[in-house]
């Protein structure tokens, strides 16, 4: 029996995927329909309104709000550039206090003590993100790219869009990535450990310039640090002390040194954080999407089985009720340790065929044993 998956998989080894690529305001798309891109290439422009700064005259020069006029240097509409000089005091022919504009822009007015300073209109340049053919173009606002690859999409997730060499770093998926392993051998990549309990870990990928992180869990006080460093990271587990998902895990080393592209916060997309891996398309199989059905990889979404990672052995034709006194569709789970038990679809994510282990995962680049 097969039925229809409730929300669309987060996880596939080989699939066709789309992403829409779209400026923020009216502008020009470069491409069309048929052309191939690259990740970097541009693929639509437009120039963004520059915002309005607001500058305290009379507190930067120590004046009454009444004096600040006779000592502005500017005039209403005038361009200026970076470094201008906005106010000044002078004294003896030598300058006491000086007000310096903080990027080039043009002056509003300057009304009450404040100058207001518009920032020039500034070029936005959307780039492709995947690489890929271009399906569909949206005159004005951007245009679809499709590749086949792998997706993993996760929990949650921080930074940009970014790409890089996949590398992986652990020998398991509940092993930790620890500040030891990340060096700047590895500027410019994206690694991929099991857990992340090190706030020095993050620091160190700053500052070696590494492109992106990918984990199972991440200690919850280092969320905030992943956001101020802006690095981009996802989670494909949560918060915590998670092993990652043993298909993710073995799906990711099989494609240790492929080229990824990972988007932390899903930027101009809904698709949220996701790590895509474009396949050639010789590597690409005819595999479609996993369906809900006997014998496919789920993984459990909430307590008390959160993280584990079941078989289904069965789908019941009609709602069952679960442990909380409520009927709902889902399946019939098979846990490692061989237990069975009925689990609603809305609290199961879809894995799919684990990714062959005929051949060997390659060699992690580094000493996999780590610091607890």
């Amino acid at each position: 029996m097969t039925t229809t998956a409730p929300r669309e998989t987060f996880f596939s080894p080989s699939s066709e995927i789309v992403r829409r690529r779209l400026l923020p305001i009216p502008g020009e798309v470069l491409v069309h329909v048929g052309d191939r891109v690259q990740a970097d290439d541009i693929v639509a422009k437009t120039k963004l309104p520059g915002g309005l700064h607001v500058i305290d005259l009379a507190q930067a020069l120590k004046v009454s709000v009444h004096k600040v006029r006779r000592y502005v240097c500017v005039q209403e509409g005038q361009e200026i550039a970076k470094g201008d000089l906005l106010a000044a005091i002078r004294y003896l022919g030598l300058t006491r206090r000086a007000v310096r504009a903080p990027f080039a822009g043009t002056v509003q007015r300057v009304d009450e003590g404040y100058l207001f300073l518009r920032r020039h209109p500034q070029n936005y340049l959307l780039r492709a993100y995947l690489p890929g053919r271009v399906i569909e173009e949206y005159p004005h606002q951007g245009v679809a790219i499709r590749t086949i690859g792998a997706l993993i999409r996760g929990i949650w997730g921080s930074g940009g869009e970014t790409q890089g060499i996949l590398v992986t770093m652990v020998d398991g998926p509940n092993k930790p990535l620890t500040w030891r392993q990340v060096s700047l051998r590895y500027r410019g990549t994206i690694l991929v450990g099991g857990t992340l309990a090190d706030p020095r870990v993050l620091l160190r990928a700053r500052q070696f310039h590494l492109h992106g992180l990918v984990l199972g869990s991440i200690a919850p006080q280092l969320r905030s640090l992943c956001e101020r460093i802006s690095l981009p990271v996802i989670v494909t587990e949560g918060m915590g002390y998670i092993p990652m998902a043993e298909p993710i895990f073995a799906l990711l080393r099989s494609l240790h040194g492929h080229i990824a592209v990972l988007s932390g916060r899903g930027e101009g997309q809904d698709n949220g954080p996701e790590l895509i891996i474009p396949l050639p398309s010789q590597e690409a199989s005819e595999e479609k999407s996993p369906a809900w059905e006997k014998g496919v990889l789920v993984r459990i979404t909430r307590p008390p089985f959160l993280g584990l990672v079941g078989e289904i052995v069965s789908l019941p034709p009609a709602p069952q009720e679960t442990s909380i006194g409520i009927e709902a569709e889902g399946a019939e789970v098979r846990l490692p340790d061989g237990r069975r038990l009925f689990v609603p679809f809305v609290n199961l994510e879809l894995l799919g065929k684990a990714p062959s282990q005929e051949k060997s995962p390659p060699p992690s680049p580094t000493n996999t044993s780590a610091d607890r």
